[in-house]
């Protein structure tokens, strides 16, 4: 099972942060990508909203190198519910239809069983 993806709480608190770095320097997008080591353009992505789930152990050197606690800039994020016919097992229509399972093609999903022709337009 992999590990579930953190998510940002907010890029502008990442960039405060990283003009705010513990040095007493702000920390560049390169600067923070060599440090954490990934690539920049994920450092980023993220500062645009673009990305905004990673790794938690890419959640911790982020945090560890700006020098906050790590659920001060990611969360996890809560499992949704599943729909009661899910849980139960009960399947609704249009699902059995679209099946991968299903022996017919999608333009096939009637009850005729013969071939297919050609479209005919009425004269």
């Amino acid at each position: 099972m992999t590990p579930a993806r953190l998510h940002l709480t907010d890029s502008t608190l990442l960039r405060l942060l990283m003009r705010w770095a513990p040095a007493g320097r702000s920390l560049t997008i390169r600067q923070l990508a060599e440090r954490v080591g990934t690539s920049k353009s994920k450092i980023s992505a993220l500062l645009t909203g673009e990305r905004a789930t990673v790794t938690p152990e890419t959640a911790r050197r982020i945090s560890g190198e700006l020098g906050v606690h790590e659920r001060a800039l990611f969360f996890e994020q809560c499992p949704r519910p599943r729909a009661r016919a899910a849980i139960e097992g009960k399947r609704h229509e249009h699902e059995r239809a679209v099946d991968a399972d299903a022996p017919r093609g999608s333009q096939e999903l009637g009850r005729y069983d013969g071939p297919i022709g050609a479209y005919r337009r009425r004269a």
